[in-house]
């Protein structure tokens, strides 16, 4: 497996890993209507190659997108979190679970955000991710109501580290 820049190319396979994620794993912590909002009206134009922050792909060794991660190197105002900066996706092709995938991701997004000058970090995690952040050293800080479309709202759970 290798780490690496996301690129353009990649969105096509980014967003299957990501609709493939959210369907897997989405229903061990949220209802179907909470996991189809989630999940429902992806598109290759959700995703911001050239934009501020981090945007890494996990490949195998032949090439295939199997997890994404991406991270800006400050905060945005919905953390009650005091910190340098923000997860913000971490998703895993779910037939790639347990392999470490997500752990190395995680741990090259914290490599980019402690170059930019960050000393600590938050995400919302969904509620079915908690415990992954909590193994890798991240600490609960609030339960929010997160709005996955009109009218359609879910628990995350906001959490934080020092990098």
């Amino acid at each position: 497996m290798r780490v690496r820049p996301a690129e353009s190319g990649d969105a096509e396979a980014i967003l299957a890993v990501h609709e493939a994620a959210i369907a897997e794993r989405g229903p061990r912590a949220y209802d179907d209507g909470v996991v189809d909002a989630w999940h429902d009206g992806r598109s290759v134009d959700d995703y911001e190659f050239d934009g501020d922050g981090t945007f890494l792909v996990a490949t195998t060794d032949g090439g295939s997108v199997v997890g994404f991660g991406t991270a800006l190197p400050e905060c945005r105002n919905h953390l009650d979190a005091d910190v340098d900066a923000e997860v913000t996706a971490l998703y895993v092709d779910p037939d790639r679970a347990g392999e470490g995938v997500g752990t190395a991701l995680l741990e090259a997004l914290h490599e980019h955000l402690r170059a930019a000058g960050a000393a600590s970090a938050a995400c919302w995690s969904s509620a079915n991710a908690a415990g992954f952040y909590e193994r890798r050293g991240y600490e609960r800080v609030a339960t929010h109501r997160h709005e996955f479309a009109d009218g359609v709202t879910g628990d995350v759970v906001e959490m934080q580290t020092r990098l």
